[in-house]
């Protein structure tokens, strides 16, 4: 029988050449995104559950690729969100992003985006985007009060106020909820003394003071760093800290930590309130 004679394509410019245009075009093909802007475009906003009287409210800033096609929130695996959630106490088990649906069904929680756009980036939403955004979050709020307002970024929240620049951790304001919706994109914001007829110095009241329907008349503010795995300013540990402290708050407003106030200083005993990358943690050593 004849033998059957392979043909061998040439290398491209050489054998070398030819390996390093293959490495380079498989390279390319990795970092190439997963859908064009146009796909992202047909991908339709991932569902968000609200009622009345929940303990706390996360807000995020949109979905990115992967939280779009899967219509999760938080749906990329190297997101930090569950596993803060789990590491921090918030919740008593770990669960997936596929199992975000526990945090409204058995530990009332949920989450909401500020935009509903799927991008490949949060770079790729402009600030004027963000800032239309502000009356229908405004709006979901004052329909459904929580007891907490957590904004997961400090972007979102320095959005949703129209500040340049803001810090992490408890918010010296609240979030009235005695007011209606605004037109304009400026949520209705105020101090604790114009909430609470005799706040106690330095601290928080326990609980949200209640209006005439036995609905909160305010919402907690708490901002934390955003648990994306792009966010390099702020490594996991120090992630975990955030969710530690949020985690006090819910106990506290709750009762869950027997109706207790809100103390500043063992906030800062759980974890930073600074804005700096270099903050030390509690062993006093700073990341190089």
């Amino acid at each position: 029988m004849p033998k059957t004679i392979k043909r061998l394509s040439p290398p491209v410019n050489g054998t070398r050449a030819g390996a390093r245009s293959k490495t380079r075009s498989l390279t390319e093909q990795r970092q190439r995104p997963a859908k064009t802007p146009h796909d992202l475009s047909q991908l339709k906003p991932i569902p968000e559950t609200l009622r009345p009287g929940l303990d706390i409210i996360f807000v995020g800033i949109n979905p990115g690729i992967m939280s779009g096609l899967k219509q999760l929130h938080f749906g990329n695996p190297r997101n930090f969100f569950w596993k803060g959630l789990f590491q921090s106490s918030l919740i008593p088990r770990p669960i997936s992003p596929e199992e975000g649906h526990l945090l409204w069904d058995e530990w009332n929680m949920t989450i909401v985006n500020l935009v509903q756009r799927t991008t490949s980036s949060t770079s790729d939403l402009t600030r004027q985007e963000m800032r239309d955004a502000v009356p229908e979050l405004c709006r979901k709020i004052s329909a459904n009060p929580p007891k907490i307002l957590c904004f997961v970024g400090k972007g979102i929240y320095e959005a949703f106020v129209d500040a340049k620049r803001s810090t992490l951790g408890l918010q010296d304001d609240v979030y009235d909820l005695r007011c209606a919706p605004p037109s304009e994109p400026h949520p209705p914001l105020c101090s604790l003394e114009q909430c609470v007829a005799e706040p106690a110095k330095e601290q928080h009241r326990p609980a949200p003071l209640l209006s005439g329907d036995h609905r909160p008349a305010f919402a907690h503010i708490f901002v934390m760093p955003s648990t994306s795995g792009r966010t390099a300013a702020y490594q996991n540990p120090e992630k975990l800290l955030y969710f530690k402290q949020l985690k006090y708050i819910r106990d506290c407003v709750t009762g869950a930590e027997g109706n207790r106030v809100i103390d500043r200083e063992h906030l800062q005993e759980i974890g930073p309130t600074t804005t700096s990358k270099y903050f030390s943690a509690k062993n006093n050593t700073k990341r190089e």
